[in-house]
């Protein structure tokens, strides 16, 4: 067991006044120490730990990984091994704070999260209920991140499958490519047009304001147009390669339309668009339904 020979390496670590790392191993968890507390004294604890059990699984987190970086010979630094070792200990305390935090949030805590809400004045009596829903926030928080670092679909209802969550930065007027994942001229052409077309068909101005905010992103086998943020503000999923030249999955919002002429379109579209803005922005919720398309 490592625990047993920790006491060893100490005492190797703290004679040898040069030294400035000490590792100790059973082959499957590597240890990694330095002298962050005190000069030549090793610290009571690991500021780095590897397990090749979990690296096997590929299940290394980012931390270990930058550390295992930073020793390597062309960037490991003697000099501030103890500097660095003292951020990654403080870094370890902050991840153990954290999680102490979600599952059970302080008052305090709870209390910077009311009022960065804009709630000041709390009594201590209703503190019960928001410290749920900070418990809430952290655990929906965590799985969304979990969801977005596997590439899995999240779920905006429990019946609607949505989409990985990505949210998208300021819409720009031209398609942008994902990655190496190049949007098509077919899939150019749908966007460009969509956004014309929407200028066209709303009859609100404040419907015509969101526009702006349709925006895209490609993926291997589909092209995705939405509205400000891709899960919940989804208009379509665009395919090339169907019998028909264009292909849109509106989802449960709009169905499914294959068409050659992009005007059959039209009345799904401007459907989809007002729900999305008046779920996304309550402001708008006053907006025009659909109505005499011309």
């Amino acid at each position: 067991m490592l625990r047993d020979e920790r006491g060893q390496l100490r005492s190797y670590f703290n004679a040898a006044q040069t030294v400035k790392m000490g590792v100790i191993t059973d082959g499957l968890i590597y240890e990694f120490y330095a002298d962050s507390d005190a000069p030549n004294i090793m610290d009571q604890n690991a500021f780095l730990l590897l397990d090749m059990r979990e690296f096997a699984k590929g299940k290394i987190e980012d931390s270990v990984e930058d550390g295992i970086v930073s020793l390597q010979k062309g960037t490991f630094d003697p000099v501030n091994i103890g500097a660095e070792a003292k951020r990654k200990l403080i870094f370890q305390k902050f991840v153990q704070q954290i999680g102490l935090l979600a599952e059970e949030p302080s008052e305090p805590f709870v209390r910077m999260l009311l009022q960065n809400a804009g709630l000041s004045h709390v009594r201590t009596k209703a503190l019960t209920e928001f410290t749920d829903l900070a418990k809430s926030a952290f655990g929906e928080f965590v799985n969304l991140r979990i969801l977005q670092r596997l590439d899995l679909p999240t779920k905006e209802k429990e019946s609607e499958k949505q989409p990985s969550v990505i949210d998208a930065a300021a819409a720009e007027n031209s398609p942008k490519p994902d990655d190496d994942v190049v949007v098509t001229p077919l899939e150019a052409e749908v966007f460009n047009y969509i956004k014309r077309r929407l200028a066209f068909l709303v009859k609100d101005d404040r419907l015509f304001n969101e526009i702006e905010s349709v925006d895209q992103r490609k993926y291997k086998g589909k092209y995705v147009v939405f509205y400000k943020r891709e899960r919940l503000g989804r208009l379509f999923d665009f395919f090339e390669g169907r019998v028909k030249k264009y292909h849109f999955d509106f989802g449960q919002a709009g169905g499914e339309i294959s068409t050659d002429n992009l005007v059959d379109a039209d009345k799904v579209l401007l459907g989809v668009f007002t729900k999305r803005v008046e779920e996304m922005d309550p402001e708008n919720k006053k907006s025009q339904s659909p109505k005499g398309l011309s």
